[in-house]
């Protein structure tokens, strides 16, 4: 299943991060800070489950800085000390542009150094038995059209990973009994994220699904856990 390098919200000293290993494959959810600082201090092996990666592949959900601050530092050291290729996946041609301005333009990443396809190509073809869905969702105001979440299978298991979303209603046709589902969850009741007496409100209707719902990109981690300590929901485990 996914491990996370980082489970915290935008104002958090780490940032929401996860990974999985596919073979000789490091699979990214994201590529925060916490996601470079722990691979360059850890070794992507270590997270792969392999004696040597041979590809890092970031899967991208949308831009904000506590998504990909980490993206044009981890090609950079994949590339000068690793040798490692990365490939990153777009969820969109749109943000597959503004991420390969960033990365480019912006950050000086050579582009010998990084492939940047979008998930639909990436579905295709190197990502067919495993990425499933992307799936368009609602965050900020300010990035509408540019927020995905994915659909995955992971050791044969289907798992749901929201990336940011102020709501569930976009994930719930792609779930199904067994399903894991790795959803963001916020102390606060705003209009870009989902509110925890929200989430709280919905668990008899995961219990009726058969679904696991894991908790992730927290922002007041205590209080969140305080209010759920009596459901079946799970902070996700620090890798």
């Amino acid at each position: 299943m996914l491990k996370f390098l980082g489970r915290g919200a935008g104002f958090s000293d780490e940032h929401n991060g996860a990974c999985f290993g596919l073979g000789n494959k490091l699979i990214l959810m994201d590529c925060p800070l916490v996601t470079f600082k722990r691979l360059k201090n850890e070794g992507p092996e270590k997270f792969a489950g392999c004696d040597k990666v041979e590809e890092l592949v970031a899967v991208i959900t949308h831009t904000h800085s506590d998504h990909v601050g980490g993206l044009a530092l981890t090609i950079h050291f994949a590339n000068f000390v690793w040798n490692i290729p990365v490939t990153v996946v777009a969820p969109s041609e749109e943000v597959q542009e503004n991420l390969d301005y960033l990365l480019n333009v912006l950050d000086g990443c050579s582009k010998e150094n990084y492939k940047i396809v979008t998930a639909e190509e990436y579905m295709k073809n190197a990502g067919k038995s495993w990425m499933k869905a992307v799936i368009p969702t609602k965050h900020v105001p300010a990035l509408d059209g540019r927020c995905f979440g994915y659909n995955l299978e992971i050791d044969k298991t289907n798992v749901i990973y929201t990336g940011d979303t102020r709501s569930l209603d976009p994930y719930l046709d792609y779930l199904s009994p067994g399903t894991v589902l790795y959803t963001e969850c916020s102390a606060y009741k705003t209009e870009v994220h989902i509110y925890v007496d929200d989430l709280v409100a919905m668990e008899s209707y995961f219990k009726n699904k058969g679904v696991t719902v894991y908790l992730m990109h927290m922002d007041e981690e205590c209080e969140i856990l305080e209010k759920t300590k009596d459901t079946a929901y799970q902070p996700v485990p620090l890798a």
